[in-house]
């Protein structure tokens, strides 16, 4: 789980078979590649892995650099508050290359896209999401936050882009299946974006059951939506107090990444 990082959708309202396939079965998508660190010693300099064509912000669509592990600060402390994540996001001189920490979306997507991939680099990028999601690094923190108010969730992506409200779900310990009930659909929807009809397929790669944790009394709170695997459950946290202190794996836009001669892309 090491790393040497130390730098830096509207949903609701629709039918939900209106909503099930954004998942296209002729989908075919550019390989994943490896970027290394040119300036490290030893035989592994891989930094992380790139993927093309990422909706990695609500209507932004680009190519991005998964970190190999997890983010970590100047101090090489890797847990961090939702506020402390935010502060690291959008400071130039702690992260100077961009690293930003993905919502919820973004996660299922790139989770979703290193499954249909079979190379080495691939597989390489499966393992890592699977000690990334693994139980030991506790529940990895999103950039999907949850505004609770009667009866209502207000979803926020990449901490402030508002990106759609849904109602809350009275049950807090709910397992996702082929077949959900609407409210249940709209509230992945709402909180897990386009691929969200996925979910469980993907997801249950790194938890054998998928489940949806909602707070049990969501009148009014603001929760931080986290991911992560405990036995064999994979869990998706929707009732996670801001303050917790948790881990967080890094994107970074390519183009500014890749733009110096530090980090290099290859295909194997």
């Amino acid at each position: 789980m090491s790393s040497t990082i130390a730098e830096r959708f509207k949903p609701a309202g629709h039918k939900a078979q209106e909503l099930s396939d954004a998942v296209l079965p002729d989908e075919v998508f550019k390989p994943i590649q490896r970027v290394i660190d040119t300036t490290l010693e030893g035989k592994d300099k891989t930094i992380g892995y790139l993927y093309h064509d990422v909706e990695y912000m609500p209507g932004v669509v680009g190519s991005v650099v998964l970190s190999k592990g997890l983010l970590r600060n100047a101090d090489g402390e890797i847990k961090k508050n939702v506020g402390g994540w935010q502060e690291y996001n959008w400071s130039e001189t702690a992260n100077p290359f961009g690293w930003f920490v993905p919502s919820a979306p973004v996660v299922l997507e790139l989770c979703y896209q290193t499954q249909q991939d079979n190379t080495k680099v691939s597989r390489e990028a499966q393992q890592s999401w699977h000690e990334t999601l693994n139980p030991k690094t506790w529940w990895i923190q999103t950039s999907t936050l949850l505004k609770y108010n009667k009866g209502h969730a207000r979803v926020y992506h990449n901490w402030t882009i508002h990106s759609g409200t849904t109602p809350a779900l009275e049950e807090n310990g709910i397992d996702i299946s082929d077949d959900n009930p609407p409210v249940v659909n709209a509230f992945i929807h709402t909180t897990l974006g386009r691929r969200y009809s996925s979910t469980k397929k993907t997801f249950e790669k790194y938890g054998r059951t998928v489940a949806l944790w909602t707070p049990v009394d969501s009148r009014t709170s603001t929760r931080a939506l986290v991911l992560g695997s405990l036995n064999d459950w994979f869990l998706i946290g929707a009732d996670n107090n801001i303050d917790t202190r948790g881990p967080a794996c890094g994107v970074a836009v390519a183009k500014k990444l890749l733009e110096g001669k530090r980090y290099e892309v290859r295909d194997a």
